[in-house]
């Protein structure tokens, strides 16, 4: 992390700028913290280009689009101002190095991980191409590895940069060795394109360099055009698919689909996707963002005043505004947000999305314990069952009679609440950067970070559970029919540990929790036992 400059803006928008992560040939990015306490990254773009209205107009458009890409592998958009003085986009911040500096510091990934990667960034790329957009620019350095599974960043907006002035003034945008033949001689750009430049990634994941060389612009060019890529030093598993992406002609090359198809189940797994010299990187990187977050109390910063509505005359207000949105209005999570300026045009509002996205990555735990609920329901039924054949041939008469009946119904009964937990359908509880999910019969309740004020694990032994407590004038998870929540020191105990197994099952999701809520909760994780 680079500390910001002091003639850098300190905030945009609702967002405080805590430190710069690196600059672009579109503009710097920031990590930043929101008025919640939320870690996003910012991307801030160069006033050159802020000055160029075509510019503008594709960067609002491309936002407004790219706020509706899904996927399990891209960093969301959340917020973003395209009529800003510098038009800014937040995203997911993802704790995690790119694909560049992981290579450039720890070597070539494993074969495995190239296969977790490569089905991560297929996936990525359906979601961007579903949202009608072509990423133009996937590259090494535009691919972070978070915790849990690779994420594609800056997609759909290098279109709206290869297509302003600054490629009239002899600018060359874009990563060469990783453009496809159409996007060098400048053809007609798809998502084939996308494909071969997946290809030339999960080379260069896979041996440290890319599939044309590392010499001057002019030699990779005419190599991305003319001649094959050298695949000698590729795994023998991975050469296939990677030379099938690097085909030359776009139709020859597999959609994202196909790829997903031959590399079947190799698919990220939880933290053991990485080789352990990164997962500790991460780890390390996680804990000083905390240190980062937590060092600057939200007390100290207001955001910049903006003048009243009726300030303006009636006819200077931006009439999206006036129909959309009052002044002042809560923003409506993962929705555009757009400061109030004289340019503003009618926007037609993004759909509404779940504040804790179900296809947002993270980790799922749930209830267990139903085989065993099964068994001893089979077992108490068989004990009550072979008890009345036995004892049926004798005619037992008065109290004997009557404490027999009373035995016999006390087993039936444990034997029916044992079936019935084993059917009743498991509790889930999911974590990811959107904040806490729990769920059961297509039911749930979610919590985000900006709601929490602190989350940890608290009690003992079976008695463990994940509790939570939340900021000043939110909603605390309640209890309902599905799902019980009992009130804890002024929280929530919101997912009992003990439910998920035995006692050696019991530590093991302990464990994953705590690594969970230290990654996804945004400095709000305890580690003390609450």
């Amino acid at each position: 992390m680079q500390s910001p400059l002091s003639a850098e803006p300190s905030h945009v928008g609702d967002y405080r700028l805590l430190t710069r992560l690196g600059a672009g040939a579109m503009g710097a990015v920031y990590l930043a913290r929101s008025r919640g306490g939320r870690a996003v990254a910012v991307k801030v773009v160069r006033p050159e280009l802020a000055e160029d209205p075509q510019f503008r107009e594709r960067f609002r458009r491309e936002a407004r689009m790219s706020a509706k890409v899904g996927g399990f592998w891209t960093a969301a958009v959340v917020d973003s101002d395209p009529d800003a003085a510098q038009p800014w986009l937040a995203t997911e911040y993802v704790p995690g190095p790119t694909l560049q500096q992981a290579v450039a510091e720890h070597g070539p990934l494993p074969e495995h991980t190239v296969h977790g990667l490569a089905a991560g960034l297929a996936e990525a790329l359906q979601a961007v191409h579903a949202a009608e957009l072509v990423h133009r620019d996937l590259k090494p350095a535009n691919v972070l590895l978070g915790p849990d599974g690779p994420r594609v960043i800056d997609f759909g907006i290098s279109r709206a940069m290869t297509a302003s002035a600054m490629t009239a003034t002899g600018v060359f945008f874009g990563t060469p060795g990783y453009f496809s033949p159409e996007q060098t001689f400048g053809g007609e750009v798809g998502p084939p394109s996308d494909v071969f430049s997946l290809g030339a990634v999960l080379m260069f994941a896979s041996t440290g360099s890319g599939p044309f060389g590392n010499e001057h612009t002019a030699a990779m060019l005419y190599r991305v055009v003319h001649t094959e890529p050298d695949l000698e030093q590729v795994p023998p598993g991975l050469r296939p698919l990677i030379a099938a992406c690097l085909a030359k002609r776009p139709e020859n090359r597999p959609g994202p689909a196909a790829i997903l198809d031959r590399i079947g189940g190799s698919v990220p797994r939880g933290e053991q996707w990485l080789p352990a010299p990164i997962t500790k990187s991460i780890t390390e990187h996680t804990a000083r963002l905390e240190q980062t977050i937590r060092s600057t109390s939200p007390e100290t910063w207001q955001p910049p005043e903006q003048q009243p509505p009726e300030q303006q005359p009636p006819e200077q207000q931006p009439p999206g505004q006036r129909a959309d949105r009052p002044d002042g209005a809560p923003r409506t999570p993962g929705s555009i947000s757009r400061a109030p300026s004289r340019n503003t045009a009618v926007q037609a509002p993004l759909p509404e999305r779940p504040l804790v996205r179900k296809d947002s990555p993270g980790p799922v735990f749930r209830t267990g314990g139903r085989a065993a609920a099964l068994v001893s329901a089979a077992f108490v039924l068989l004990i009550a069952y072979g008890a009345f054949s036995l004892v049926q041939p004798i005619h037992l008469e008065g109290s004997s009679r009557l404490v027999f009946l009373l035995g016999i119904l006390c087993l039936l009964l444990s034997g029916g609440l044992s079936l019935l937990r084993a059917l009743r359908p498991p509790l889930h509880l999911q974590i990811n950067g959107d904040g806490l999910r729990i769920s059961r019969l297509g039911l749930y309740q979610e919590v985000p970070w900006e709601h929490v004020s602190r989350v940890g694990i608290a009690g003992r032994g079976a008695k463990q559970a994940v509790a939570v407590w939340v900021v000043d004038g939110t909603t605390p998870p309640r209890a309902t029919w599905w799902h019980r929540v009992r009130p804890y020191r002024g929280g929530a105990r919101m997912f009992r540990i003990g439910t998920t197994g035995g006692w050696w099952r019991r530590r093991q999701e302990a464990r994953r929790l705590r690594l969970a809520l230290q990654q996804y909760s945004r400095g709000t994780y305890d580690a003390r036992q609450l």
